[in-house]
């Protein structure tokens, strides 16, 4: 039986074989179609992204600088260090705001979102300049959280004096006169010279020497008995302040000033190489 009957055949087209160089210069051609659409492509990319980024060119990035931090030391002539969590041109807004009441009310509106107070509270909880107060700070807050906010007042201004000490005090020490007892206000005045030249940690720093001008201000309650339009830490910690003028926001001002000072811990890095001398 002939084993080749009823197979089929197939036959391979007779493709014409390329030499060694014309492989190469084949390979050379496609690689070079390759790079091109990797090219084109890339050129989209980068003109779609200067086509998004036009608006941010004509933006005074120094200008809103200035005004950010102007209005970092309006809210804190006002009594609320910068809103951590708030953008620089809703804190410019904000400042804007001329009436201390409906100030206060939008910063009580802002923080009383459940999303925002959790944020302040576990900055606050959980960063290392507040580990000796946690206990203390979980007693204030929990007690915030159920109504009772009076307690928590003269609590948080202990803690945000502690805090904000060990923050200046080490950059401090070479104004330090030993016959001259300084004031906390004053110790970051005279630092300020030194952080003005940062114009992201300037902003955070202004804000919060401008929060203890106002509630940190010498009581002077022996000669002036009229009690001062805002809380104060002098006629509070001193007794001469009552909690029926204590309101909830206060607390609120207190959670977002302690929550603005712990941000100030880059006054605690490289203190080593501290070597400028301001006369």
């Amino acid at each position: 039986m002939d084993e080749g009957k009823g197979l089929l055949k197939f036959e391979f087209p007779n493709v014409p074989k390329l030499d060694f160089a014309s492989e190469v210069a084949e390979i050379n051609r496609q690689v070079q179609e390759i790079a091109k659409k990797f090219t084109e492509m890339r050129m989209q990319i980068v003109e779609s992204i200067n086509e998004s980024l036009a608006p941010l060119r004509d933006i005074d990035w120094e200008g809103l600088e200035q005004s950010w931090k102007k209005s970092a030391e309006e809210l804190g002539r006002k009594g609320w260090t910068l809103p951590m969590n708030m953008t620089p041109s809703e804190i410019i807004g904000l400042s804007q705001i001329e009436e201390q009441d409906e100030l206060d009310s939008a910063l009580f509106d802002f923080y009383s979102n459940e999303k925002e107070y959790q944020h302040l509270k576990t900055i606050i909880l959980e960063h290392e300049l507040t580990n000796d107060w946690e206990k203390l700070l979980e007693q204030c807050f929990e007690n915030y959280e159920n109504g009772n906010y009076l307690i928590t007042i003269p609590n948080l201004l202990i803690i945000i004096e502690n805090i904000a000490h060990i923050l200046i005090s080490p950059r401090y020490q070479k104004y330090l006169k030993p016959d001259k007892r300084t004031s906390l206000r004053a110790k970051y005045k005279k630092v300020q010279r030194e952080i003005k030249k940062d114009s992201t940690y300037i902003v955070f720093y202004v804000s919060v020497a401008e929060f203890l001008n106002k509630i940190f201000v010498f009581g002077d309650f022996d000669n002036n008995p009229t009690r001062l339009p805002m809380i104060n830490r002098d006629w509070v910690l001193h007794g001469r302040d009552y909690p029926i003028n204590w309101q909830q926001v206060d607390a609120l001002r207190l959670f977002s000033a302690l929550h603005t000072i712990v941000e100030l811990d880059f006054l605690l890095k490289d203190l080593n190489k501290e070597e400028e001398l301001v006369k």
